[in-house]
């Protein structure tokens, strides 16, 4: 059975682009942002990792991670934050709210794959 992952980002080229490289191992399903990846969550969708922006609109990662902090069945989902922004204070907050790694945009696709590879394992 193929593991399953969420990509999570309000914009269509970049959740595209991840889209392309993480099937290639793996089950895609995307979101455009962080209430929409809820909306799946509570339909019964159940990916194995979630891979969202930080930035959207709507609901944006820091939302989407509270929200699955405090639901006790998405809790246990890992997560791994993309951004732009590179501020370590930043980075420290979404740490201790639980997200499991913090990769700055533009990432390499190849480091993308290692972090997944080593929280799915």
């Amino acid at each position: 059975m193929n593991r399953k992952v969420l990509i999570v980002d309000d914009k269509t080229e970049f959740r595209n682009l991840t889209k392309t490289i993480v099937s290639r191992d793996y089950e895609v399903e995307t979101a455009e942002n962080g209430l929409a990846a809820l909306a799946l969550l509570q339909e019964g969708y159940r990916p194995d990792l979630i891979v969202t922006d930080l930035m959207m609109p709507v609901l944006g990662g820091k939302g989407l991670l509270e929200q699955r902090k405090a639901s006790g069945a998405f809790k246990d989902i890992p997560v791994i934050v993309l951004s732009s922004i590179d501020k370590s204070e930043e980075k420290i907050a979404l740490l201790s709210l639980g997200a499991d790694d913090y990769l700055e945009k533009p990432y390499n696709p190849a480091e993308l794959m290692v972090r997944i590879k080593k929280i799915l394992k």
